[in-house]
């Protein structure tokens, strides 16, 4: 046995420790698992630990960053628009559990509260898809890492480990870069209004009837408490893979985004409980039994075997256009729609009763059944009620509902407004005399509109929807004796000076 004097003491110097320091920055609780055989992490972390400790290795991050800047690239670039919208759904989530959380423990939710949650899309449940990583500073499989096993009290092995990760031992996103970006505007967005007392102008979310004051002390404890959740009790599951080099990293990317097969849009919108227009679609269009068919999962149809059926992705466009006035729901919220509910009810009643509607064979009776002729109709109220300022009508969107109700606007296959659009400028102008003051066709523009069946006396709207419902509305606008578009009049005039200037070779 050594005496004092014998003891060698293990002397380290600031260079040791400082060599120490990059092997401390986090410990991972983790499961290790196996996908196809190879080996893999499986752990779960709060949003904003796996923020930090994360890279989204895109051409944009790597090239900004100089440390980066010789770093493979394995991500696309970041859509914006996408962040958006799944910053969004995870502030949605959070502002769902706090309210939870708080009916839970018998607090009270104030009528603040409650225009905050209703001015946030809203379904039975909401969670967060886990993120693939990998770490690539390490050895493929990452052999290399440090890893002790977890006990219980009784000292048995659980099957958990303790991974210890340098700061150079990076988690590169492979899948759900757009989560994090989303995770990190939530944090932001709470960040700000939590000191501020104040909505940020340019924030993921803003109430609707936000007059810029300072919030009031119950609505900013509530946020105080949602970022208090969102740091301490919100995580995101993380698979990581481990020592990928550039080409495997790459071909993982492409096989979790381009392998998996699209779910048909239709069905999609059936299992969508969350989405606003869904819901109106649901309980009220369909649970009030106002509008008179069935939804279509499927997204193919055949008019030879029409049952009167409108497919539900058909169905979320034209009640888009018809509330929000636009062909996305994105900007829907359970407020908005609660608002225009009536609106959208006097509509379809309205639509119900042209003569052929939703009956068997529909589409050979009414061109009122081909979805675009509808999204007109939905797009023409919408500017009619709730458009510019130059486009608000009120007068003639009652005109409207009922020139369709009372059966005044004949959607007869055998009438020529119909076929307006699939003709020249000049025979639609002698086929309908004034209608050339309504409908703005650029020479040279490849409409596609749609054909005329001689045989069968159908009118068949083409699949370019986006380019023909405007117009299609601008005609019912001249059946009707409303006033042509601002925005087309405009158009229109453009083009007779373009004329007179070249007639007079200037």
């Amino acid at each position: 046995m050594k005496t004092n004097s014998e003891v060698t003491m293990t002397v380290q110097t600031l260079g040791d420790v400082n060599n120490n320091l990059d092997s401390q920055v986090a410990t991972l609780t983790v499961l290790v698992g196996e996908n196809l055989g190879y080996t893999t992490l499986k752990t779960s972390m709060p949003l904003r630990q796996f923020i930090d400790m994360s890279w989204v290795a895109n051409k944009v991050n790597n090239s900004n960053h100089e440390q980066f800047k010789e770093e493979a690239i394995a991500q696309r670039t970041l859509i914006p628009a996408h962040v958006k919208g799944l910053a969004q759904y995870t502030l949605m989530g959070l502002v769902r559990a706090q309210l939870d959380y708080r009916r839970k423990h018998g607090k009270q939710i104030s009528d603040e509260l409650i225009k905050v949650s209703e001015a946030l899309p809203s379904g039975p449940y909401a969670s967060l898809q886990p993120v693939v990583c990998n770490i690539r500073n390490c050895k493929f499989g990452g052999v290399d890492l440090q890893v002790e096993q977890v006990k219980d009290q009784h000292g048995t092995n659980t099957g958990v480990y303790r991974v210890p990760l340098s700061q150079r031992q990076l988690l590169y996103v492979v899948d759900g870069q757009h989560r994090r970006a989303g995770f990190e505007l939530v944090l932001d967005f709470l960040k700000d209004i939590c000191p501020t007392y104040k909505y940020p102008k340019r924030g993921i979310f803003i109430r609707s009837d936000f007059n810029g004051d300072i919030i009031s002390e119950t609505e900013h404890d509530f946020w105080q408490d949602v970022l208090e959740m969102a740091l301490t009790r919100s995580n995101v599951a993380v698979e990581i893979h481990l020592g990928l080099n550039a080409d495997q990293e790459q071909q993982m990317f492409v096989d979790l985004n381009s392998k998996s097969k699209a779910v048909q849009i239709s069905f999609v919108n059936s299992f969508d409980h969350a989405d606003p227009i869904n819901k109106y679609l649901n309980e009220v269009l369909l649970g009030e039994e106002i509008l008179p068919l069935s939804p279509s999962d499927e997204d193919q149809s055949d008019w030879h075997k029409d049952k009167g059926h409108l497919k539900r992705k058909d169905l979320k466009q034209i009640n888009s256009l018809l509330l929000l006035g636009k062909t996305t729901s994105s900007s829907a919220t359970p407020a908005i729609i609660a608002e225009r509910a009536q609106f959208g009810r006097k509509f379809w009643q309205a639509i119900a009763k042209i003569p052929g509607f939703s009956s068997p064979g529909a589409k050979s009776k009414t061109v009122a059944q081909q979805p675009v002729v509808l999204k007109a109709l939905a797009k023409l109220a919408y500017d009619l009620g709730y458009g510019t300022s130059k486009l608000r009508d009120q007068e003639g969107l009652a005109r409207l509902i009922n020139a369709i109700s009372a059966g005044k606007l004949d959607f007869s296959h055998s009438n020529n407004l119909w076929r307006s659009l699939l003709v020249s400028n000049e025979d639609r102008a002698q086929m309908l005399p004034g209608i050339e003051k309504y409908i703005h066709v650029p020479s040279g523009t490849n409409l596609d509109a749609g054909t005329w069946d001689e045989t069968n006396k159908w009118v068949r709207f083409g699949s370019r929807h986006n380019d023909i419902f405007p117009r299609l509305g601008d005609a019912i606008r001249f059946n009707l004796g409303l006033d042509p578009r601002p925005t087309v009049a405009t158009a229109i005039l453009a083009d007779e000076l373009k004329f007179e200037i070249e007639d007079l070779d200037i």
